[in-house]
């Protein structure tokens, strides 16, 4: 199927986003540098900006690509960053709150043309949820990550199985004891799970299951926070019904776009996905 034709099969789907809602929040500040008595960073405070992040800014994406889009979660934190202004450039991160929402209602799975889980590894997924969607999605969409709070411990191996698994390259090594050797050997270790598998490189692209590999689509970049979001919330809304190279190449783009947006102010949409992929 065409990409176009691809598109066109998403605007008819049902999908359900699962996963952590994240406050971001950016403290924007002028930096002063480095304080005479302490060995530590000054910046002059000047304003914050809050968004909506995690599963919603996943949603967000998928909003002009498919009929229906719903979200639900039972898990909200809030991550706090200093930001030097003048280059939006991140200083440091707080994590500040990590608490639980009243557990969603996990009924009519099946009723979804797709399930979509982001799951950022802050306590949401437990093996019962797990076990769960694995079991009742028509088709199952994972995203896997790992962060400074749960590093080496929130790995794709906890999923037995889904229909199309994404992840950026140190998740998808750690999930295969790979640090060392070929990315394609974490592929193919990985194709136990999936059969669909997309591995984000950076700065390199992508490389998908088969080997196949789509360079990146550079842009001057804004700000790099969820871009890999994009690329997997975009993907997972056409993943059974493009190739892989095509499918590499609309998640390229939807990266590409995201960096060119400061923190969540606005999703990647589909027409500029279509503009962008057109040229």
């Amino acid at each position: 199927m065409s990409i176009e034709d691809a598109f066109a099969s998403a605007s008819k789907k049902r999908v359900l986003f699962l996963g952590e809602e994240i406050e971001d929040v950016y403290h924007y500040g002028k930096l002063q540098g480095r304080p005479l008595k302490e060995a530590i960073i000054c910046i002059e405070y000047q304003h914050s900006e809050a968004f909506q992040g995690g599963v919603i800014a996943a949603a967000r994406h998928a909003k002009t690509l498919c009929a229906v889009v719903h979200t639900a979660s039972a898990r909200r934190v809030r991550k706090e960053r200093y930001i030097e202004e003048a280059h939006t450039r991140k200083l440091f991160e707080v994590y500040s709150a990590n608490y639980a929402l009243p557990s969603p209602l996990l009924v009519g799975l099946e009723g979804y043309d797709a399930v979509i889980v982001t799951d950022f590894g802050h306590g949401m997924m437990t093996p019962q949820m797990v076990e769960q969607v694995c079991h009742q999605a028509r088709f199952l969409a994972v995203n896997v990550q790992t962060n400074s709070g749960n590093y080496g411990f929130n790995l794709a191996t906890k999923y037995p199985r889904c229909d199309y698994l994404c992840m950026d390259e140190v998740e998808a090594r750690l999930a295969t004891h790979n640090r060392d050797g070929s990315i394609e050997d974490s592929l193919e270790e990985l194709s136990g799970i999936s059969p669909r598998v997309a591995v984000t490189l950076g700065r390199e692209g992508a490389i998908g299951t088969g080997g196949i590999r789509a360079p990146a689509l550079f842009k001057p970049v804004v700000d790099t926070m969820g871009a890999g979001d994009a690329f997997f919330a975009v993907t997972a809304c056409v993943a059974e019904d493009v190739g892989m190279e095509d499918l590499l190449r609309i998640g390229n783009a939807a990266g590409a776009l995201k960096t060119q947006i400061v923190g969540h102010r606005k999703a990647v949409s589909k027409h500029d996905l279509l503009a962008y992929l057109s040229r």
